[in-house]
């Protein structure tokens, strides 16, 4: 005896061609709403974190207790070009208390921008700006993923587009988006893995290694990621036990 997929086997009404248009239009306001002003707002404490460990520098280089230059305090907020990965990557372990992934990305990624006297605020939040945008489709595809319905999966990219704590959080230069993305995709692979529990089947050794990738680079960028996972954990193990019912019930009913 067949029993039904967690992810269904529904189908959707929804025309193939009108629902990519739909999508597109929600990613373009995504990109307008997160884009928009992006530099308008001044910069908080957190972001110059993440400005200065991303450059390759540090704090240690403003001068205490004494009168300074605004160039003085400013000097931080200067390109690096001397700088590299492994100097970021030591920088924000030895002084900062998140992990050291997002920064060195973010150095990577002001590399492709013009240098100028100090770092771009705009160049620096819009890679947050641009994962944010890229959790419209990720949200897209978990919800059709999960419910089998295009209705539902254009929803929900609707939502995470205009979600204004969505768009609050990709207007900051700090690593919020991308645990955001790399969490759908988690939870995507838990879906998966959730179906084939429900149906008694391995899971491909690829797949498991996909899925301890994503959860692994999840940890890397920001450490309450391990709330995702705990939640995971729970919700396999509360499957396992529904599943396991199940074929019991049915094994004894035949």
């Amino acid at each position: 005896m067949d029993i039904e997929p967690l992810t269904g086997a529904r189908k959707s009404g929804f025309p193939l061609k009108k629902a990519r248009w739909l999508l597109l239009a929600w990613i373009t306001i995504a990109m307008l709403v997160r884009f928009t002003n992006l530099a308008g707002k001044p910069p908080w404490t957190d972001e110059f974190a993440t400005l200065v460990f991303s450059l390759g520098n540090s704090y240690d280089s403003v001068p205490l207790n004494q009168v300074m230059a605004g160039s003085a305090l400013l000097q931080p907020l200067q390109p690096n070009g001397a700088a590299s990965l492994g100097e970021v990557t030591s920088l924000v372990v030895a002084q900062d208390n998140h992990p050291p992934v997002y920064f060195a990305l973010t150095h990577l990624w002001l590399k492709w921008f013009p240098q100028q006297p100090y770092v771009s605020v705009w160049a620096a939040r819009a890679l947050a700006a641009g994962f944010g945008v890229l959790s419209v489709p990720g949200m897209y595809g978990l919800a059709r993923l999960g419910f089998a319905s295009e209705l539902t999966a254009q929803l929900a990219a609707a939502l995470m587009a205009v979600s204004p704590f969505g768009v609050y959080l990709a207007q900051e230069a700090r690593h919020y988006t991308l645990g955001v993305l790399l969490a759908i995709a988690s939870l995507a692979c838990l879906l998966v893995a959730g179906e084939s529990l429900w149906r008694g089947k391995p899971l491909p050794w690829r797949f498991v290694a996909l899925w301890i990738g994503v959860n692994c680079l999840g940890l890397a960028v920001h450490y309450f990621f391990c709330l995702t996972l705990a939640a995971e954990a729970i919700a396999l193990l509360g499957l396992s036990w529904w599943a396991a019912s199940r074929r019991g019930e049915l094994g004894a009913e035949c």
